[in-house]
């Protein structure tokens, strides 16, 4: 395994970590994001914002944080507050990022969040052979009052792929298993969401630009992004009987024209001052014997079935 600092052509100044199997780097120019995971030399699975206007601005921006103060969504993963505030959660995160190295990886600390009393910190942790990184971010309770957090990590993946999310086949009798969550902007009919009995579809369109957001209690743990040849499967631990953000969900998802967004949650925690919520990830990229070309419903099924019954079988760890 390798730990390099780089200057990226798009990226800026960056830590980059490789194995024989994956390479994977996180900026230290701002946020931090972990904006490239790809195979060694393959194409990178992650979003990345080319657009200088794909920016979040304005009169809240200027009042909450200081004048000019913008948002830029950049791409990759980053590690949010749930729930969700506006404009505190777009935090300008446009600083430097410190960084200590651990042993198969490395600890980022971006400077506090004195505005809402939160310090953030994100550790990217590298197998030493396998296409495997563990993720374990955190939020700590700066303030001096309780705070009533869970720790959001978000991941950005780039345009073209489908989403594969388990949903809950717990045998509940005649009481119900399974929350679905729906934003007021979210379309119940739009076509990009296919919901089956064992899992949930997001097929991503470059084409319609609408927002759409969805929540499920995956009390399985895990969802994976089928895109290019290669599969992102995200895994963390679902807890029940705890209490989630936004009615009871652990995992959400959101799409436009540009991206998907792979959403994990921790539970909601009291902090007390100087107490902190964190959420472990762990992330594995595969290349695929077989792509998904331009398919119908039915071809997307099909491929879909295939590699739930794959992934479904590996628990975390």
């Amino acid at each position: 395994m390798k730990i390099e600092k780089i200057t990226h052509k798009d990226y800026g100044n960056c830590l980059r970590l490789s194995n024989p199997s994956v390479t994977i780097m996180v900026s230290l120019d701002y946020g931090p994001r972990i904006l490239h995971f790809s195979m060694n030399d393959g194409p990178n699975v992650m979003f990345f914002n080319r657009d200088p206007e794909y920016l979040k601005k304005g009169v809240d921006f200027d009042r909450v944080f200081y004048p000019g103060a913008y948002w830029n969504i950049r791409g990759g993963n980053r590690l949010w507050i749930a729930p969700h505030s506006y404009p505190h959660a777009f935090y300008p995160d446009n600083e430097p990022v410190e960084y200590a190295l651990l042993e198969s990886g490395s600890r980022f600390t971006p400077k506090p969040r004195t505005q809402i009393g939160a310090q953030l910190s994100t550790e990217v942790l590298l197998d030493k052979e396998a296409p495997t990184v563990t993720i374990n971010q955190s939020v700590r309770n700066i303030s001096s009052e309780p705070k009533k957090w869970a720790a959001w990590s978000i991941t950005s993946v780039d345009a073209g792929g489908i989403e594969i999310i388990p949903l809950s086949q717990k045998q509940t009798g005649v009481l119900p298993n399974r929350q679905v969550v729906y934003w007021p902007y979210t379309d119940i009919a739009d076509n990009r969401i296919i919901l089956r009995n064992q899992y949930a579809v997001l097929v991503h369109d470059r084409n319609v630009s609408a927002p759409f957001k969805i929540g499920f209690n995956n009390d399985a743990g895990w969802a994976c992004y089928v895109n290019n040849g290669m599969c992102l499967t995200i895994r963390y631990e679902h807890i029940d009987q705890v209490e989630y953000p936004d009615f009871g969900v652990s995992y959400e998802t959101f799409a436009d024209d540009r991206m998907v967004e792979m959403e994990a949650l921790s539970p909601l925690k009291i902090l007390q001052p100087g107490e902190s919520v964190s959420l472990l990830e762990k992330w594995n990229l595969s290349a695929l014997e077989i792509g998904l070309g331009e398919g119908n419903k039915m071809d997307i099924l099909k491929y879909a079935d295939s590699i739930f019954s794959n992934i479904g079988k590996y628990p975390l760890g």
